[in-house]
């Protein structure tokens, strides 16, 4: 299993808060990169960061790329590392993941693509709508993914999609319509805990391991 932690999307939403890119704000007293690598580690001995070229997000113990520029979404981003032989597993580096939840997404058996995420509200981290924390496939599914991908592009390109993100490729796999939230329950794995995405700072103030000292020292 090749699990790839993608931090290479915009932060304009961050806006430089605490000093630090939301990928390593301190969540639990360590940097939210690291807490995320150092879980990774424990289910596979391969695991890739995808950012931009700064100095820190290179983590001891891990592949480090510099993504390409310019990419629609992580999948496209991603794409030069995905594994040709086993499974891969896509993790956004913004998110902050249980342990729970790292089980749950790595230890997902069935041979095909699915999404790992909350399709609604979360009472415990008070954030107020869905997220999307992962995916993952395995080279039989390559084709697939790479076709709905294309698809999704295409119609956000063409102004049918309102948006080009992991919400549209499920959309375009369950054959919905691109910009109606629905969720099928086969291709998508509902995990609802403290896993929770870090996009705006108002996310980070209302999360319980949010630990904005540390920033300071």
């Amino acid at each position: 299993m090749r699990i790839i932690i993608a931090c290479a999307g915009s932060s304009a939403k961050w806006g430089g808060h605490l000093g630090v890119p939301r990928h390593l704000v301190p969540m639990g007293g360590e940097p939210l990169l690291h807490r995320t690598v150092r879980q990774a580690l424990a289910h596979s001995g391969d695991v890739r960061v995808i950012s931009a070229d700064d100095q820190r997000y290179k983590v001891d113990g891990v592949q480090w790329h510099e993504a390409p520029q310019r990419t629609p979404n992580e999948f496209a981003t991603t794409l030069p590392w995905w594994s040709a032989e086993s499974r891969t597993v896509l993790l956004l580096g913004d998110t902050y993941y249980t342990d729970d939840a790292m089980a749950t997404i790595t230890g997902f058996e069935p041979v095909r693509w699915q999404m790992f995420g909350r399709k609604g509200a979360s009472a415990l981290t008070g954030t107020p709508w869905g997220e999307y924390f992962a995916s993952s496939w395995w080279p039989q599914n390559r084709q697939m993914l790479l076709e709905h991908l294309e698809k999704v592009i295409l119609a956000r390109a063409a102004g049918i999609a309102r948006r080009c993100t992991g919400w549209e490729i499920l959309r375009s796999i369950q054959r919905t319509p691109l910009n109606e939230h629905v969720v099928h329950p086969f291709w998508f794995a509902e995990i609802d805990d403290a896993t929770d995405d870090i996009d705006f700072p108002a996310d980070y103030a209302r999360h319980p391991a949010a630990t904005p000292e540390v920033a300071s020292v």
